[in-house]
């Protein structure tokens, strides 16, 4: 059993990898499932240069990042073959020796260089996408997958509709998420005390997203100035200068507590009221799963603006693109405790907090299909 992710865009890929390997350890615990970054087993050259290219264009023209994902028709099966053939040739002779019977991939890039080979190797292994965001574009769609894991019956039926996949093939799981949000959790006042976070207070939970992008800093800045009854934690990822100009500024204030990259985030989640964050598909969903009410401020054009619509579609969201704007914003849904518990509960209603365990089952399945006899 194989999982194929990338990390060249931040760690939700690879996050979800990891949970669904986690929850295959539940479902199927004699399983040797085993994780790999199909870019970085290519050429770690060519990794960093996909890295920079991606990462240089979100922060200087995310406008260029938004238009080529809007226009997914004219571009993606270019794009797709070309990239899967010149990932395919390093790895069909790594993956003719590890002979997998089932492999997943959580990033698209993988995903077209697994469907040139199977398309080669013929039926040798069955070929699985796990979808990690709201809205699905044709990078992950290849005649070679045999199943999908998606986030929601919206991503379905799209993929049934536009891309012509039969239903058969795709399961409403959820985005694979650490199965320990499936778990309960104590109450929030008992998990603040456990973080050193006063257990009284309101309390923010701030994200950029496992890069730190998005405009922290200036948020930050705000809420400590107009939201002085509050407590804010600050997760600022890999972002390590980000963290320290932080730490710099806000260090001293007993209200703010900093962190760089969390590994899991589920007693912060749980111990939040609220989460000011872009809506990556891992945040979201894990934000979702705790019934968290999300505040979305300045979104990625591309996969974060249609994440973003989906999560105010679903009324579990609120944007403002406009720091200042959001302080205020927070402090008058505080006022209407009945919007905010009603946020929360659809929020609930939506997540998947058995996300990774219910897509390990769909892998469990495959597998099973996979050692049948013909």
């Amino acid at each position: 059993m194989l999982i194929l992710t990338e990390t060249i865009g931040g760690n939700g890929h690879y996050q979800a990898a990891r949970s669904l390997c986690q929850g295959l350890s539940q479902v199927e615990p004699e399983l040797n499932a085993e994780i790999c970054c199909g870019m970085h087993r290519v050429s770690r050259q060519l990794e960093q240069l996909t890295r920079a290219v991606y990462l240089n264009t979100l922060q200087y023209a995310p406008a260029l990042w938004g238009a080529a994902y809007s226009r997914e028709g004219e571009i993606s099966d270019r794009f797709r073959t070309s990239l899967g053939k010149l990932l395919s040739r390093r790895l069909q002779e790594w993956l003719e020796e590890m002979q997998p019977d089932v492999v997943v991939c959580t990033h698209a890039f993988c995903l077209s260089a697994m469907g040139v080979i199977k398309e080669r190797m013929g039926d040798r292994f069955r070929l699985g996408a796990a979808i990690t965001d709201f809205d699905v574009n044709g990078f992950w769609i290849h005649p070679e997958v045999d199943f999908f894991l998606v986030a929601h019956e919206d991503v379905a039926k799209k993929i049934r509709r536009r891309f012509g996949v039969p239903d058969e093939a795709i399961f409403r799981t959820g985005i694979p998420i650490d199965p320990e949000f499936s778990k309960p959790q104590p109450p929030k006042s008992v998990l603040r005390r456990m973080l050193g976070l006063d257990p009284d207070r309101f309390t923010i939970l701030l994200m950029g997203g496992g890069i730190g992008m998005g405009p922290i800093e200036e948020c930050l800045y705000h809420f400590r100035r107009e939201l002085p009854a509050h407590q804010l934690v600050v997760v600022t990822g890999k972002n390590r200068s980000l963290y320290e100009r932080l730490q710099e500024q806000f260090g001293s204030d007993p209200r703010i507590r900093l962190h760089g990259f969390v590994d899991s985030m589920v007693h912060y989640m749980h111990a939040a009221d609220i989460i000011v964050s872009k809506p990556g598909g891992l945040t979201s969903s894990e934000a979702l799963a705790c019934g968290l009410p999300i505040f979305i401020c300045q979104p990625i054009p591309g996969q974060e603006e249609r994440n973003s619509r989906f999560l105010m579609r679903k009324r579990v969201a609120l944007r403002q693109d406009e720091p200042g704007e959001m302080a205020r914003q927070i402090l008058s849904l505080m006022e209407n405790p009945e919007m905010l518990e009603e946020m929360s509960r659809r929020a609930r209603e939506l997540g998947r907090p058995d996300s990774s365990l219910a897509g390990a089952r769909v892998i469990r399945e495959h597998l099973l299909m996979k050692s049948r006899p013909v």
